[in-house]
């Protein structure tokens, strides 16, 4: 075994893509006892790692820095591995799928869906009436990770229908509960995306003298709001408290605003009544000088604006294309204070704002 041999065997068992020649250098003196006192012990050892380089084993420095100088021949100071090659993607062997999975059968599926679908594959052959439990227990059990199939839902074989949580994972989601206080037994639902304003009014309705006008409010926002939103059923069951009435109090913006109709949407999958504007708030929220913001093109701002009553959608649309939103700290606690005037009705002041007080 020569030199180069020794060198590129040693290169073969290495993980790190940079190997020092010193190393390299140490494999050929274990392989060759003589070398290491040889004279020309720099040259062959220079002709070794040449050898590598000509054999696409190994790529030597380009650079001076990478080169020991302080005799002749230079050596390297280092050697790069080549990158592993990748193998050819190809379509992963046929399957044996169960009925239920039969459309795996039929679709051109990547190695990634077939990693998916495998275990799935294993609980409904072993296990067809598994009981429906939570979606991270199902995940642990089935991948030993209690992530894997959090975004689930989003996964293309289950956006098309094909996969079903409750019908092939034998699972249900679990999201966290949104935030809610019963401060009354009316039965409507106040949601609140901001804290400053939830926790103003949260004081101002936990104060309000007739009680039996007061109903539950809610804290949610985002993504967070349209996942835990059927989680609201459970609370109103568990209190015997249903509602009939749900308003939504986002900012004016447009992030607010695509909240308010995906809520709107969830809502009506899950069984609740679709979130309202809270008309009278944002009635008064238009008031309040706005903040710059950069402008949503036309066709944005009328869509998003669409969830609003057409007197307040004009406006908030105008807004919007201004370059300029209204966030909920721009109505402070004294101002709702005074907008909401125990002298009339709750309800009808923050569902219908201006025209419940005549």
């Amino acid at each position: 075994m020569t030199t180069a041999d020794r060198m590129a065997a040693f290169l073969a068992r290495q993980t790190r893509q940079r190997v020092e020649f010193d190393a390299l250098a140490g494999a050929a003196y274990a392989g060759d006892s003589s070398l290491a006192g040889s004279p020309r012990r720099r040259r062959i050892l220079a002709d070794a790692a040449h050898t590598l380089a000509t054999q696409g084993l190994a790529t030597l420095p380009k650079g001076q820095d990478g080169w020991d100088h302080s005799a002749h021949p230079a050596l390297p100071r280092w050697v790069q591995r080549p990158p592993a090659t990748r193998p050819r993607g190809r379509r992963p062997a046929p399957r044996a799928y169960v009925e239920q999975l039969a459309f795996a059968t039929t679709l051109r599926l990547t190695a990634a869906d077939h990693a998916l679908l495998g275990p799935i594959n294993a609980l409904l052959r072993d296990q067809p009436d598994a009981m429906v439990i939570p979606l991270a227990d199902r995940s642990y059990q089935l991948y030993g990770d209690e992530k894997r199939l959090k975004n689930i839902e989003r996964h293309h074989l289950v956006t098309k229908g094909l996969l079903n949580l409750t019908t092939h994972l034998r699972a249900r989601p679990t999201p966290a509960p949104l935030a809610m206080f019963e401060l009354g037994p009316a039965p409507w639902l106040l949601i609140v995306e901001n804290t400053a304003a939830f926790t103003s009014l949260r004081e101002i309705l936990g104060t309000w003298p007739d009680r039996s006008q007061v109903g539950w409010l809610a804290f949610g926002e985002g993504d967070h709001l349209i996942a835990s939103l059927p989680t609201a059923l459970t609370s109103f069951c568990e209190r015997n408290h249903p509602v009939d009435t749900v308003l939504l109090y986002a900012d004016l913006d447009l992030d607010g605003l695509h909240c308010a109709h995906k809520a709107a949407e969830r809502a009506r999958l899950v069984g609740l009544p679709p979130p309202q504007p809270a008309v009278g708030l944002y009635q008064a929220l238009l008031k309040q000088p706005p903040r710059t913001h950069p402008p949503a093109t036309s066709d944005e701002a009328h869509a998003a604006s669409a969830w609003l009553p057409p007197e307040l959608a004009e406006a908030v649309t105008e807004l919007l294309t201004k370059g300029l939103v209204l966030r909920h700290e721009a109505l402070p606690q004294p101002q709702l204070r005074t907008l909401l005037n125990a002298s009339f009705p709750l309800l009808p002041q923050i569902r219908d704002g201006a025209t419940s007080r005549s």
